[in-house]
């Protein structure tokens, strides 16, 4: 719930990505495959992805620039 009143989509794709990662990981242990080393694997990716997500600018990506400031113009 919290996080679909996000403001940002990174909180979102951060929470995704956490989740799936683990989730794999719940998947190869269910499957009969040691988990030590992949769930460190995902620990280490959740927390660099974490500082990622909170470190990026938010940069105007080209789709959100009105097509006026992009040099055309509209005839």
């Amino acid at each position: 719930m919290a996080l679909s009143r996000s403001s940002h989509g990174r909180l979102q794709v951060w929470a995704i990505r956490a989740i799936a990662g683990f989730l794999i990981v719940y998947l190869l242990g269910a499957l009969g495959v040691p988990t030590l080393i992949p769930y460190v694997a995902v620990i280490i990716a959740v927390a660099v992805d974490g500082v990622r997500s909170v470190t990026a600018r938010d940069v105007p990506r080209e789709r959100d620039v009105p097509r006026t400031e992009r040099g055309e113009t509209i005839h």
